[in-house]
């Protein structure tokens, strides 16, 4: 069995665990015994294991069971949360009204308003959170905002959502186990009581699903110690419940041999790269032979081909752009071919668009001639390989474009654009229609539950281009509109590949952590971009001043939904986002609708040179934070733009760049370079010292390692004290006038400071 993760057992809903997404080989036997605490139900022909809560439910839970007769153990964590109430005043002629948001996936049937008491007002009770949430009610069909709720935020299509924030009525957290010291016989780890002093009541320790003896360790003087004898490769992980029965947040280690992973023996991990997204044909036209745009007097300039190519890419890769970032992976964009000619699109304002950016597939297995050929593709990757640099593509499954000849031969294998009530199922995202939405008319949509074959088909495809152009993974686009199942076909097929790589696979999903983390598992997924952190963390950095206290939740409630150490990427910007820096430089404000900023008003050029600070200062924090760090083309510099389609501006270079832009890049690759350097930053415990205003410390602990990183996002210079005990070394600077004094520092405003604490 693979390593299988600590779930969260939410208060009101069964906890369903697919375990066949952890079995290494498809005939393990699993036997259940029944559990005195807990309401268990095994369904051996699925492979499904339902846990349900009772009124003797424990805060933290052992299942056991067997895998062909070994013992495994499966830890239950009971999940924290608040209930918080929605209500509604309805009009006299207002029917079905229901709620919804990220933490139910958007459906719009699952939470029904009721007026159980008479007095007129609709009511809804969840249990949520204690983060900051986006909503909206759909009334009669219509999906609005909170009119009693004059907070709100732009959605990135077209709309808004209301934002409730629970983050600051969380209960006083329990303590913490942190990485002390390793040495040649043990690992050590310490652990840190609240405020209130609870000790720790019951120590449980596992390597991958089996528990240790307790001969394996020691408490002394609140310290764990981990004897390494008979320690074999695999995920440690120590956990532990308190006198005042809190879970406290497990510590997790990979080990190797019995050692820990370290990037200076380790250092092709992908837990230690940092990886750049580049969309072909918007960053550099290498062979301007090759360029064909689209004749189409209403297609705007902004939809159509820039010129892009992979002789640009392969030219810059030759220079050493990538390695002068100090980036150790490239994510490209879908290279098939794309459609020749425009197509309008369904919704609002109806504009001709066209398939510049790859995300409309013509042919299965043809690079676009408009990018290049085969052979530039494949320069591409010897070339990175030769680099030690690895390359993921981007893999289009949930559509294609209507030219395609899948759609041509086998038209069975597509969903109806269709609903029963004969409207068109149209980027409706909701729970209930996220596997049949279609992105537009000329896009369909696969109905892979119906159709094994097409499953069959486009997996092969996706290993043929693995294949094909010795690439190292994936970066899987509209994940959550795709079915498990094409996702287990599709792992398991590159399992099956005959060579010695490690692959590795991101999605995209727009979603609750939930739904988001149902695909990250042994069977599916690597990893997926990590959309909590990154929607709650822009606020933060793009504003004049940050109140960290906040993200320091989030921060914290992220750790325990995707574990303390993953491979989620960590971004500032994406190609569907509104650019980072135009809301750090006042530009774009959160309400506005991001798109049509694009076309009425663009942001122009970077009008503070604070901004540059804020994103310097976005990053730092990136690359201190478990995952993968993401740098989508153009942050490097600073880029500016509105939503899609203005996110998508033409890469500059050389001399095209002011002063500005390019000590801007310099310090994101002084920032990539200390990410690569240090274990502790990529996969060290996190500890919030200082979350205060415009201050944040994290201690980033990896055994013999510590990091300081500390974070000033105000526009005041800032003097943070530091332990007396400890001596302090400068690792790097964001700003040459930061300074280190013997017992504190001193932050210029929006700068970070690495420390490595001796």
């Amino acid at each position: 069995m693979f390593f299988i993760p600590t779930q969260q057992l939410s208060p009101e809903e069964p906890l369903v665990i697919d375990l066949g997404l952890y079995k290494k080989q498809s005939d393990v036997s699993i036997y259940f015994s029944q559990h005195s605490q807990l309401n268990i139900e095994y369904n051996s022909n699925t492979d499904t294991l339902v846990i349900s809560d009772n009124e003797n439910t424990p805060t933290f839970s052992i299942v056991s069971f067997s895998a062909n007769g070994q013992e495994m153990n499966l830890m239950i964590r009971l999940k924290d949360m608040i209930s918080h109430t929605f209500t509604y005043k309805p009009n006299e002629d207002d029917s079905l009204i229901v709620v919804m948001g990220g933490f139910n996936d958007w459906s719009r049937s699952q939470l029904k308003m009721e007026d159980e008491d008479g007095d007129g007002i609709l009511e809804r009770t969840v249990f949520l959170d204690h983060i900051r949430h986006e909503y909206k009610f759909v009334v009669n069909g219509e999906e609005l905002i909170d009119p009693d709720n004059p907070v709100f935020v732009s959605n990135n299509i077209g709309g808004w959502n209301s934002i409730l924030d629970l983050s600051g009525l969380k209960p006083l957290s329990p303590g913490k186990l942190f990485k002390d010291k390793e040495f040649n016989d043990r690992f050590t780890f310490v652990y840190e009581p609240p405020s209130d002093g609870a000790l720790l009541r019951n120590i449980v320790i596992t390597l991958e699903n089996e528990i240790l003896h307790p001969d394996i360790y020691d408490l002394e003087m609140g310290k764990i110690i981990v004897h390494k004898r008979g320690l074999k490769s695999g995920r440690l992980r120590v956990t532990a419940v308190d006198e005042q029965d809190r879970v406290v947040l497990e510590n997790h280690t990979e080990i190797i041999g019995d050692e820990a992973l370290n990037v200076n023996r380790h250092n092709d991990s992908w837990y230690f790269s940092v990886l750049y997204s580049l969309m072909v044909d918007r960053f550099f036209d290498g062979d301007s032979e090759n360029n064909s745009i689209i004749i189409d007097l209403d297609l705007h300039d902004f939809f159509n081909f820039k010129g892009g190519d992979l002789t640009g890419i392969y030219d810059k890769l030759e220079r050493g752009y990538f390695r002068d970032l100090n980036v150790s992976a490239l994510w490209i964009s879908p290279l098939q071919q794309q459609p020749d000619s425009a197509f309008t699109e369904f919704v609002e304002p109806y504009r001709k668009v066209s398939g510049y950016h790859g995300y409309w597939p013509v042919t299965p297995r043809t690079i676009d001639n408009r990018f290049g050929t085969d052979g530039d593709f494949k320069n591409i990757v010897n070339n990175a390989h030769e680099q030690n640099m690895k390359i993921i593509l981007d893999f289009v499954s949930n559509h294609v474009h209507q030219e395609h000849p899948y759609v041509k031969n086998d038209r069975q294998w597509f969903g109806d654009v269709n609903l029963p009530d004969g409207k068109k199922n149209i980027r409706l995202w909701s729970e209930e229609t996220r596997l049949t939405t279609w992105f537009d008319t000329f896009l369909p949509s696969y109905d892979f539950p119906e159709n094994p074959d097409a499953i069959n088909q486009t997996t092969d495809d996706a290993i043929w281009w693995l294949e094909t152009y010795n690439l190292d993974g994936f970066r899987q686009d509209a994940v959550k509109h795709v079915p498990h199942d094409f996702w287990r076909e599709l792992t398991s097929k590159m399992r099956a590949l005959n060579n010695e790589k490690t692959y590795y696979q991101i999605g995209e999903s727009f979603g609750s952590d939930q739904l988001i983390r149902s695909y990250v598992n042994p069977g599916e997924l690597d990893a997926q971009f990590n959309f909590s952190i990154y929607f709650n963390a822009r606020w933060q950095f793009s504003g004049k001043e940050a109140n960290f206290a906040q993200l320091a939740e989030v921060i914290e409630n992220n750790i325990i939904a995707f574990d303390p150490i993953h491979l989620m990427g960590n971004i500032t910007s994406s190609h569907d986002q509104v650019r980072f820096m135009a809301f750090a430089d006042g530009q774009v404000d959160f309400s506005d609708n991001g798109t049509e900023r694009s076309f009425s008003n663009p942001p122009t050029f970077v009008k503070n040179k604070s901004s540059y600070n804020k994103l310097q200062n976005f990053h730092a924090l990136n690359i201190s934070l478990p995952g993968i760090p993401v740098i989508y083309y153009g942050e490097e510099i600073g880029m500016m733009g509105a939503g899609d389609p203005d996110n998508r501006r033409m890469m500059r270079f050389g001399d095209d760049l002011n002063l500005n832009e390019i000590r801007h890049k310099q310090v994101i690759s002084n920032l990539n370079k200390l990410r690569s350097e240090h274990t502790a930053l990529s996969m060290g415990d996190v500890k919030i010292l200082l979350a205060e205003g415009s201050i944040l410390v994290l201690l980033k602990t990896y055994f013999n390692e510590e990091i300081l990183v500390l974070i000033n996002q105000g526009p005041e210079k800032e003097i943070v004290e530091l332990d007396p005990r400890f001596i302090y070394k400068l690792n790097y600077s964001t700003h040459p006038q930061n300074q280190l004094n013997p017992n504190s520092v001193s932050l210029k405003p929006y700068t970070s400071l690495f420390l490595e604490r001796k």
